[in-house]
């Protein structure tokens, strides 16, 4: 998908059934395509990326799966492991970023949006928002990232996990909703240098209060 879209947090209508026709002229509109020419190329480009999210997800060459995220418009850094059946944003590819040497496991659910039917309007909000793995980061097998969520460089979030706020960097973080459950700063400080190591654990401390 193209990214026509600011990457940041916005709120977006709350979904109401349509027929193919109103469908596509509200999505379009929606993600930013504009006029008749506008649809067309939102149909094409939305066909496109669903295939090519279909194919990454059981093709079993992990380079072939990257290249296939990368053309749907995911930002992925050098050195990602991506497992099979991994599904990444359907609808807002582009508002995810992947980092250099971060590692997903099969069958992770990377989320970067949330738009329920209008019925729950008054229960909960309509949005899209960007979702970071950061670098070296490692999702375990079958873990679900809400949209908004920072992964911090250097986390693992264990199996079965659903992340629904941001992770600081250099912890185990496990549950549903997922919490920090480990500190490893000093199991894996042996990849740093002491200044990068000390940047690191400053912004931590400054963010996240440890």
């Amino acid at each position: 998908m193209k990214p026509l879209l600011p990457i940041t947090k916005q709120a977006m209508p709350f979904s109401v059934t349509r027929s193919f026709f109103p469908s596509l002229n509200h999505a379009a509109k929606v993600h930013g395509y504009k006029g008749a020419v506008g649809k067309l190329e939102f149909l094409w480009v939305r066909t496109k990326d669903h295939w090519l999210q279909v194919i990454s997800r059981i093709i079993p060459y992990n380079g072939v799966r990257v290249k296939m995220q990368r053309m749907r418009g995911v930002n992925i850094g050098p050195k990602v492991h991506l497992g099979p059946m991994v599904t990444i944003d359907d609808v807002y590819p582009y508002f995810v970023t992947i980092e250099e040497g971060a590692s997903i496991s099969g069958q992770c659910f990377i989320l970067a949006h949330s738009i329920p039917v209008h019925y729950f309007s008054d229960v909960t909000e309509s949005y899209v928002a960007p979702v970071v793995i950061g670098r070296y980061a490692w999702l375990a097998i079958n873990v679900v990232i809400f949209p908004g969520v920072t992964i911090g460089e250097g986390s693992i979030i264990a199996s079965g996990s659903v992340v629904t706020k941001s992770i600081p960097p250099f912890v185990m973080a496990a549950g549903t909703p997922a919490v920090v459950k480990k500190d490893i700063a000093m199991q894996v400080k042996k990849n740093y240098t002491d200044e990068r190591f000390a940047e690191i654990l400053g912004k931590r401390k400054a963010e996240f209060g440890f």
